[in-house]
């Protein structure tokens, strides 16, 4: 049973989707239009900021903490202060960064967003059940938990290549990518692999051995793959070598984790809600996608082409965040009827905001297309700007069906089931 507390922070990070969304939307309007008193670039570093730890993070903390943990009763009041600090500092950062970059306060706050996470980290460990300490799900849970940690040292790298004004840009990359790719191809990544393994545990047909596999093959070739995204003067033949071992080491992790799907599709997936088939279909398409593409940029001169257009990156940044992460987290939701889909609202909102989702996704490919062939087109910038309205208005519609029905979550039976495994 859902402890009626922790519901508010659930929809605390469904208001944050929304105001997500609406950073987005005032981005993409200044790309079009005329917005004189906003710094794009300051925005954009607050929208960022808020992505990662408004959005993602923190709801992730509380799906951690509601489905693998007892905690959250035993120590509420603690709990609810984490949570607390946790917003204040979320929106610190997006006054902070919109007002001036990176200047003294916002770093102040983003510093702070970095000790609140190990703050959460050492909460969770200490909280884990020993007698589930030998699940394949807490294992990615864990090593989600590690990555997170390690993930935070791309920000002090960053800060002493800015102290010491190292000007050149491939210091500068490598830092700021040892960031994005601990916390996308490890955090996130690893987080959402724990809520899908956790969900096969309870089959018939779960293969352990396999789901041990999965884990392994990916745990071990999340550090090396950091070496995809890392810029040379000239890759050394031994790298590339290293490169193409390791997104086949990858290739091999995403066959036995279909093996593992595959086995278990009929009772874990056929009999959910429609629109949660969807939403799992698309985020494990992503992931899927997203090993075909670092299999791809193994190769140096297709690694470098691809680092060199902006438009790319963003694609397949926004390809992980919001096709994988974000539509798995929002799938799983649904499923144990957090976002309640009895309700017309939340039904429509999901619809509308996944649809802007992966139109957006289209959109952000066309344009990484276009940048390599040197073709300008100003049109895709104006349709994602309108695109991004629907995402505005889908986000709002989720949230608002959680306020239309509180305590919905607690009377379903399969969503205690769940996450009392």
């Amino acid at each position: 049973m859902m402890n009626v507390s922790l519901q508010k922070w659930y929809k605390v990070a469904l208001f944050n989707l929304f105001v997500l969304t609406l950073l987005g939307l005032v981005l993409r309007y200044k790309i079009n239009f005329s917005l004189p008193f906003i710094e794009q670039k300051n925005l954009l570093h607050a929208h960022s900021h808020f992505a990662f730890n408004g959005w993602i993070s923190f709801l992730l903390q509380v799906l951690i903490l509601d489905f693998f943990t007892n905690n959250y009763t035993l120590k509420e009041k603690f709990w609810n202060r984490f949570f607390i600090a946790s917003t204040i500092i979320n929106y610190a950062m997006i006054f902070s960064f919109a007002w001036q970059g990176y200047g003294a306060l916002s770093i102040v706050f983003s510093t702070l967003a970095l000790f609140i996470s190990y703050v959460f980290v050492y909460g969770i460990v200490q909280s884990l059940p020993t007698e589930n300490k030998n699940k394949i799900s807490v294992w990615f849970i864990k090593a989600s938990l590690f990555f997170l940690v390690l993930s935070s040292l791309g920000p002090y790298l960053l800060a002493y290549i800015i102290a010491n004004k190292n000007e050149h840009q491939y210091p500068y990359h490598n830092a700021l990518y040892f960031f994005l790719h601990f916390q996308y191809n490890g955090w996130f990544l690893f987080a959402v692999m724990g809520f899908l393994i956790k969900k096969l545990e309870l089959q018939d047909n779960y293969n352990i051995a396999n789901a041990k596999r999965f884990f392994v093959l990916l745990f071990i070739t999340c550090v090396p793959s950091y070496m995809l995204t890392v810029l040379w003067h000239h890759t050394p033949t031994a790298v590339t070598v290293f490169n193409i071992l390791t997104v086949a080491i990858e290739a091999v992790a995403l066959y036995y984790g279909f093996q593992l799907l595959h086995k278990n599709y009929k009772n874990t997936f056929k009999h959910l809600p429609i629109i949660c088939r969807y939403f799992y279909s698309f985020a494990i398409a992503a992931f899927v996608l997203k090993v075909i593409l670092q299999i791809f940029s193994s190769h140096p001169q297709l690694g470098q082409l691809a680092f060199s257009f902006r438009p790319i990156i963003i694609g397949y940044l926004h390809l992980i965040f919001l096709v994988f992460v974000s539509l798995y987290l929002l799938g799983l939701l649904a499923e144990k009827n957090i976002i309640p889909l009895e309700l017309f609202t939340s039904k429509l909102g999901l619809v509308i905001f996944s649809s802007g989702v992966i139109f957006n996704e289209l959109l952000l490919a066309i344009q990484g297309v276009g940048s390599i062939f040197y073709w300008y087109l100003p049109v895709t910038n104006l349709i994602l700007f309108y695109n991004t309205i629907t995402m505005v208005v889908g986000s709002f519609l989720i949230y608002k069906s959680l306020g239309q029905t509180y305590l919905s979550s607690i009377k379903n039976k399969p969503y205690a089931e769940f996450r009392g495994a």
